[in-house]
């Protein structure tokens, strides 16, 4: 949709990143769209658009996510290209409770 938008010129499509639960059929709820800064440009702008837009048009949201540990050697192992049964018999090996 940002592609499409032309909020940015990084063709999803050409770069294969396809975002399944965007285009899961079920999904009844149309997908947020986020930016997100470094940290080192985050108060130039924030700075920047309270300028453009007025104290009163300005909010600062954060949130925080944990990923679980077999959750992130799944998205790892995709990321990494690597068969799905390598990467299954390595997330199994994680306990369910991580002490």
């Amino acid at each position: 949709m940002a592609y499409v938008m032309e909020i940015t010129n990084v063709d999803p499509l050409q770069n294969s990143l396809l975002f399944e639960r965007f285009l899961n059929p079920e999904r009844v709820t149309m997908p947020d769209v986020d930016v997100t800064f470094a940290r080192t440009v985050a108060a130039k702008v924030i700075e920047y658009v309270t300028r453009k837009y007025g104290r009163e048009q300005v909010a600062q949201i954060i949130t925080f996510n944990t990923m679980a540990a077999k959750a992130a050697i799944k998205d790892c192992g995709r990321a990494l290209d690597m068969p799905y049964g390598d990467v299954d018999r390595i997330a199994k090996m994680v306990p369910q409770r991580l002490e």
